[in-house]
């Protein structure tokens, strides 16, 4: 049976709480580009990989921000003149970029010299991009007869990797017209071909799918179906053997690859606190963004143990609900809100193991 955990009462949280300061890192605001939501663009994480951030500095610019890197930072990419989707490379060095009716590589090559992949046409219904943690597979979501799937590209070729070509449906429902698109989202494993393929229809729910690239294709894994919950699939731990999602009012752990629910933490029932569907997940713990309504309305991260997610610490983080409407957590200890675009660095006492 999983662990179900509640904060006890008494003080707000019934667990130790501090007040942190926070590092402002830009001096100018990151700009919501049509390419990148909420003004970011992940890149997959492996177990012995920097944690970065590519932020989007207008419709044609993305900055990679390394962890502990002072703003500006050094390194960024120019983009084609219409772009629609941003995938960044692990090696921070590239990154492949959907246009109108094709697809291309810009930046340079993974080792350093002149990118020298063709372009290629694209007329696929695409609704996300990314690369898994290997680098050399792109995936492709999007719709094809009226369900959800997904497709993989050879990074160096933009090709279809072999038995591929077909694409494969994912566990989700039939997708209609005015749910078209779905929210699609990558979770990458951090050591493994094997990407987690995330599709959100609004309250309806969310359908996690697990799929493997094998040497004849693609394999479908476990699934995880939320209906009517909807949660954002906030990562794998770092040994790849379980992952954390993020609903609305619970952080949950599943095993990986059984999809087996191993834990779950609650939030209140009052209604005082809510979470933004957002999270990050370290080797040490799972930090989650959370709301005080009520009381002092202020922004707090939740500190988890990643394996049992029972509350460990409130960290108060000094910004107001009323002038920060929403934050996202970061690779790299980045806390960004996307509205006004504001970028913050985490202090070393909440990053670091305790």
């Amino acid at each position: 049976m999983p662990w179900i955990g509640r904060p006890r009462p008494g003080t707000p949280w019934g667990i130790p709480s501090r007040r942190v300061a926070l590092t402002r890192v830009t001096t100018l605001p990151v700009t919501d580009a049509e390419w990148a939501g909420d003004g970011f663009v992940l890149p997959p994480t492996g177990s012995g990989s920097s944690a970065a951030v590519g932020l989007a500095l207008g419709t044609r610019r993305l900055a990679v921000l390394e962890a502990r890197e002072s703003w500006p930072p050094g390194r960024a990419l120019e983009l084609p003149r219409a772009t629609g989707l941003v995938a960044l490379h692990p090696s921070l060095r590239c990154a492949a970029v959907l246009g109108p009716g094709r697809i291309e590589v810009v930046g340079r090559a993974p080792e350093g010299g002149p990118v020298e992949t063709p372009a290629r046409a694209w007329t696929r219904h695409t609704q996300a991009l990314g690369f898994d943690v290997t680098g050399e597979g792109l995936w492709a979501s999007g719709l094809q007869d009226g369900r959800a799937a997904v497709r993989v590209l050879d990074a160096r070729t933009l090709s279809d990797v072999a038995g591929t070509e077909a694409g494969l449906q994912l566990d989700t429902p039939a997708l209609g017209e005015d749910d078209l698109d779905g929210l699609h989202e990558w979770m990458p494993h951090p050591r493994l071909p094997v990407m987690g393929v995330s599709v959100s229809l609004g309250q309806e729910g969310t359908w996690l799918t697990f799929v493997e690239r094998g040497d004849t294709g693609l394999v479908r894994g476990a699934a995880v179906a939320s209906v009517e919950a909807p949660f954002y699939p906030a990562g794998f731990l770092p040994d790849g053997s379980g992952f954390i999602g993020v609903g609305g009012t619970w952080v949950r752990r599943w095993t990986y690859p059984e999809a087996t629910l191993a834990a779950e933490f609650l939030l209140p029932e009052q209604g005082t606190l809510a979470t933004g569907y957002t999270g990050l997940v370290m080797a040490h713990a799972v930090l989650v963004a959370v709301e005080d309504l009520l009381a002092a309305g202020e922004w707090y991260l939740l500190q988890l143990d990643p394996l049992t997610l029972r509350p460990v610490c409130a960290w108060e983080l000094p910004l107001s609900t009323e002038a920060v409407t929403s934050v996202h957590l970061l690779p790299g200890g980045f806390l960004l809100s996307p509205e006004d675009g504001q970028l913050w660095r985490l202090p070393d006492e909440v990053l670091s193991e305790r």
